[in-house]
């Protein structure tokens, strides 16, 4: 009987412990990515659609980036975007499709 409730009191010791680590690694991981933006947009055009991912930085460093979409995912493409610029990354130019979810990361150079 005593090692159950042990068990019990330990996993919510631990539970009590790890909520806020884990709060702290979501809000660090929010502060990283609020530097640069990463959209996509779908141009229309004739026969099809271009898809194109945008990069915004939000910094004043050049970032070295990596995107791709849920539609083409390899291989990523890479794109430098400079300090408080934007990069347009055409990622394909005769879609039939007229949506797609964008992807990608950013690092300081």
């Amino acid at each position: 009987m005593k090692k159950p409730v042990l068990f019990v009191c330990t996993t919510l010791l631990a539970l009590t412990l790890a909520v806020p680590a884990a709060q702290q690694l979501t809000e660090a991981t929010a502060s990283a990515m609020s530097n640069y933006k990463i959209k996509g947009e779908v141009q229309v055009q004739t026969g099809g659609y271009r898809h194109v991912v945008i990069i915004k930085n939000k910094t004043r460093d050049w970032l070295s980036c990596e995107v791709w979409t849920d539609i083409d995912p390899q291989p990523p493409q890479s794109a430098r975007v400079g300090p408080r610029n934007k990069r347009e990354v055409i990622i394909r130019t005769q879609a039939e499709q007229d949506e797609f979810i964008p992807f990608g990361y950013c690092r300081n150079n």
